[in-house]
């Protein structure tokens, strides 16, 4: 066997393992809006708390909290953060506040030591909440009337301590869209998102723009202090329900919930440079590995392919033309919502795109740490800001 042929064998295998996980994840993974409707045994919804974080949200500031305060949901009060912001953020969330006394708002003068921005503001949130359950989400989220008390009946009847739904992603533009959905296809090709629920599985997840928790595990497990240097403080509370041995799932909220997140390709790499590495928990390696491994997988069939079927090599051209067609599955399952041909043709490109900003956001923070909405953080203290369970933070 050639070293070509074992590189496509070995790319087709991988292609098939990630088609068939994505595939089986998009399937599998329950939806909010399918959440069956209220049952004459249901306990009545307690009392909710929903905190926004949110820094410099003029444009979309008004229209979320608006969403929040037209929620169906029987008691309910809602804190907004207004983490520093140098736009009308405040002001705005503060009329509305004046209007509706289920709308509170606080303002951060100050970052401490010690903290991310956002994750500094929802703890201030947390700690003035009423609720027994909480609900985290962004200053840029609309949500369906019926969204969250969805959640909290699901989170209820299946005795969850956490959940997280992911939201539809409101982008315009035919590459933009490629994008998400590629890192979507990341997201779901390696988080095992329908083993969340399983108590004996180790997969987690979580979602800053929907997170419901119960109050007293939220606070059992030290709050958002335990992820204060966390850039993707949503993912690793996640991961901290399930190391602490509390349950936890993940739900599709595309049909709920709705996340306007950045308006051109540019701002996407540049959105993701604080939290692409930390997802890959800061292993120069292992984003490396990543970045060369997802690049491969985007390029390698669309031009193999047609090279060897041009120079007779038929083996070869065989091999890299099924990679191309099954590379084809995840893109179509992710894309089946939004499914113009375009973003299918430009799909492998945005697989690049995200292998370009993992790789820009490794680089970035190795050199000057990572900055979010405050002074840049060193890698050296991001790792040392290690996420622990419960149980192991009073050992040492």
């Amino acid at each position: 066997m050639t070293l070509l042929v074992a590189l496509g064998v070995f790319t087709l295998v991988v292609w098939a393992g990630i088609a068939g996980t994505v595939v089986y994840s998009e399937l599998k993974v329950r939806r909010l809006d399918e959440v069956a409707p209220p049952r004459a045994d249901d306990a009545p919804l307690p009392r909710l708390s929903v905190i926004v974080a949110a820094r410099n949200e003029e444009r979309s500031v008004e229209e979320a909290l608006r969403s929040l305060l037209a929620l169906r949901y029987p008691d309910f009060e809602v804190i907004f953060v207004n983490d520093r912001s140098e736009d009308r953020t405040g002001e705005i969330a503060e009329n509305l506040a004046r209007k509706d006394a289920r709308l509170s708002v606080l303002h951060v003068e100050e970052l401490p030591d010690g903290w991310f921005g956002k994750n500094y503001a929802t703890q201030r949130g947390a700690d003035a909440a009423a609720g027994e359950l909480l609900l985290f989400t962004d200053g840029d989220i609309t949500f369906e009337p019926d969204a969250v008390a969805c959640g909290v009946r699901h989170l209820l009847r299946e005795g969850l301590d956490h959940l997280s739904a992911g939201p539809r992603v409101g982008v315009s533009g035919t590459l933009l869209r490629a994008c998400t959905m590629a890192l979507r296809l990341c997201i779901s090709a390696t988080k095992r998102l329908w083993k969340v629920r399983d108590p004996r599985s180790s997969a987690f997840m979580g979602v800053g723009g929907y997170t419901i928790m119960r109050a007293d595990s939220y606070r059992a497990l030290g709050g958002h202090r335990s992820v204060a240097l966390r850039p993707d403080e949503d993912l690793r509370l996640g991961q901290l329900v399930k190391e602490s041995g509390m349950q936890s799932e993940f739900l599709n909220g595309e049909a709920m919930i709705v996340c306007p997140w950045y308006d051109s390709v540019g701002g996407f790499v540049h959105g993701t440079e604080k939290n692409l590495f930390a997802a890959r928990n800061y292993r120069v390696a292992d984003s490396l590995v990543s970045a060369a491994g997802l690049s491969w997988l985007a390029i390698a069939p669309g031009v193999l392919a047609p090279l060897f079927w041009a120079t007779g090599e038929t083996v070869h051209a065989v091999i890299f033309t099924v990679c191309l067609l099954i590379s084809l599955l995840p893109a179509l399952t992710v894309l089946r919502d939004d499914a113009h041909p375009w973003l299918v043709l430009v799909f492998p490109l945005a697989i690049v795109i995200v292998a370009y900003a993992l790789l820009r956001s490794t680089t970035i923070a190795m050199m000057r740490g990572v900055a979010w909405g405050g002074p840049p953080v060193a890698l050296s203290d991001l790792r040392a800001a290690r996420v622990r369970p419960a149980r192991d933070r009073g050992r040492r």
